[in-house]
C-alpha cells in the first residue's frame, strides 16, 4: 500500500510543549487536504493514505510550514527480515544508491549496521548495472521500520518547508506594498510560526484598482503557504496630501512611514496581533537606513515591529519571491502609495527632533483616526488549488 510519510524538525525540541506544535501542524495539514485523504500522527511521523494520486498530496504538503521531508512510501507489512528483504527484490535502481535503515521499532531482530548491508545486497543482485555510494548517490533508499510490523519503504524525498506550523508563535500585521519585499517579509515571519494578517495603503485617485488586486492576488499567494490572512485596505491620500502640502519635502517618506505603522498597530491592536512585519531592509532605500528605520520604532506604544529581511541581500530576497511564487506578481508595473508620493531627494538621515517637529504641522492623531475608519478588509484566501 502507497503512503506519504512526513517527517517535522523543530517540534522534536519543544518537550512538554510538542503536543501543542504537532496540533497546530496537523490542522494545518488538514486544511489542505482533500477531506477524504486521512492524515495522522504515527511513530514521530505524519503518515497520509486515502489518496489516489500522490502527486498533488505532495504539492500540497510541501507548501505547509514545519515538515522538513516528505517520501511516498510502500508500506511493507512483516512479520520477519525476509518479508522487507522480498520486497526490496522489486525496486528498480539505475546509478548509484545507499541504503539507510531507521529502526523506530528497536525490537527488530536485526540492527541497521547489520540490517542495511543484507538489503543493499538484495538491491544489487536485482540491479546488477547499480552501484554502492554512501558518499553522493543518485537513489536514498529509506527503510523506516516502525512499530506493529509495518516498514515504510522510499526512494525518493522532497524537501519540506521546515519551521514551525502557522500560528504557534501568534499573529502579525504585515505591511504590505506590492513590491518585491514585503510578501517574503511575511513568508519568513509565517515560518517561524505567525499567523499574518496583511495592511495595504491606496492613494486613489493616484493608485489604480489594478494596482490594490496586484496585491489581493499577493495576498493569496502567501496565504496559501497554510496562512488564513486577511487584508485591509487603507485609504491613504489625505495623509499623504497633508504632509506633501504642509511638511518639508525631504521628509515626506519618513514621515508617510510613522503614519503608516501608527495605522498598522491600531489594526493590530483591534485584531488581536502580537507584532507588526515589515519589508525593510537595512540600506536599500532611502528611507530604510538605520536612522529612518529608527524613527518608525518610536511611533509605535504596543506592538514591536520584526523586520525579516532587515539583513538580506536584494538577489537572496528575489531568490524566495521566485520560489514561493510572488515575484512575477511584485513586478507587474502598477504604482503604489509610497512611488505616488516620494520627493526628489528624501532625507537618508531623517534626525528624530526635526521629524517630531515636521510631525507638529499635522494633526498626527485625528488624521490616524479619521483614516482608520475608511479601512476596508478584503477576502485574500487561498483556496489551495
Amino acid at each position: 500500500m502507497s503512503v506519504i510519510v512526513c517527517s517535522y524538525g523543530e517540534i522534536h525540541l519543544k518537550g512538554a510543549n510538542r503536543g501543542f506544535f504537532l496540533r497546530a501542524l496537523m490542522k494545518n495539514i488538514r486544511q489542505v487536504l482533500p477531506k477524504e485523504v486521512k492524515a495522522e500522527v504515527t511513530d514521530t511521523r505524519v503518515v497520509v493514505t486515502e489518496y489516489t494520486d500522490s502527486k498533488p498530496i505532495v504539492a500540497q504538503l510541501k507548501k505547509v510550514f514545519g515538515l522538513t521531508g516528505i517520501r511516498v512510501c510502500e508500506a511493507v507489512n512483516f512479520q520477519s527480515p525476509e518479508d522487507i528483504l522480498n520486497y526490496l527484490k522489486t525496486i528498480k535502481i539505475n546509478g548509484t544508491f545507499k541504503v539507510v535503515i531507521n529502526r523506530a521499532d528497536k525490537n527488530f531482530p536485526l540492527k541497521s549496521p547489520v540490517f542495511a548491508p543484507q538489503c543493499g545486497d538484495v538491491i544489487l543482485k536485482q540491479n546488477p548495472q547499480a552501484k554502492v555510494d554512501v558518499q553522493t548517490p543518485d537513489t536514498v533508499v529509506q527503510i523506516e521500520i516502525r512499530h506493529n510490523g509495518v516498514a515504510y519503504v522510499s526512494t525518493g524525498i522532497e524537501r519540506g518547508l521546515g519551521g514551525l506550523p502557522v500560528g504557534v508563535s501568534g499573529r502579525a500585521v504585515c505591511l504590505i506594498s506590492g513590491g518585491i519585499d514585503s510578501p517574503v517579509a511575511a513568508f519568513l515571519a509565517m515560518k517561524r510560526g505567525l499567523a499574518v494578517d496583511f495592511v495595504h495603503f491606496t492613494t486613489p485617485p493616484y493608485t489604480s484598482e489594478l494596482a490594490l488586486q496586484k496585491v489581493v492576488s499577493l495576498c493569496r499567494q502567501v496565504n496559501f503557504f497554510g496562512n488564513s490572512g486577511k487584508l485591509y485596505v487603507v485609504p491613504f491620500t489625505e495623509i499623504g496630501s497633508q504632509i506633501q502640502k504642509k511638511c518639508h519635502d525631504e521628509y515626506t517618506i519618513t514621515l508617510m512611514r510613522r503614519f503608516m505603522v501608527a495605522l498598522a498597530e491600531k489594526i493590530g491592536i483591534e485584531h488581536e496581533a502580537n507584532c507588526i512585519i515589515t519589508g525593510e531592509n537595512l540600506a536599500q532605500v532611502a528611507s530604510q537606513t538605520i536612522q529612518g528605520i529608527t524613527s518608525n520604532n518610536f511611533v509605535v506604544k504596543q506592538l514591536p515591529i520584526l523586520r525579516p529581511l532587515i539583513c538580506f541581500d536584494k538577489d537572496e530576497i528575489i531568490h524566495i519571491a521566485k520560489q514561493i511564487g510572488t515575484y512575477q506578481i511584485s513586478i507587474l508595473p502598477y504604482e503604489d502609495c509610497c512611488t505616488v508620493f516620494v520627493p526628489s531627494h528624501p532625507t537618508i538621515k531623517p534626525n528624530l527632533a526635526t521629524v517630531k517637529a515636521e510631525e507638529q504641522k499635522l494633526n498626527f492623531d485625528e488624521l490616524v483616526e479619521n483614516c482608520y475608519q475608511k479601512i476596508e478588509c478584503k477576502d485574500c484566501q487561498s483556496n489551495h488549488e
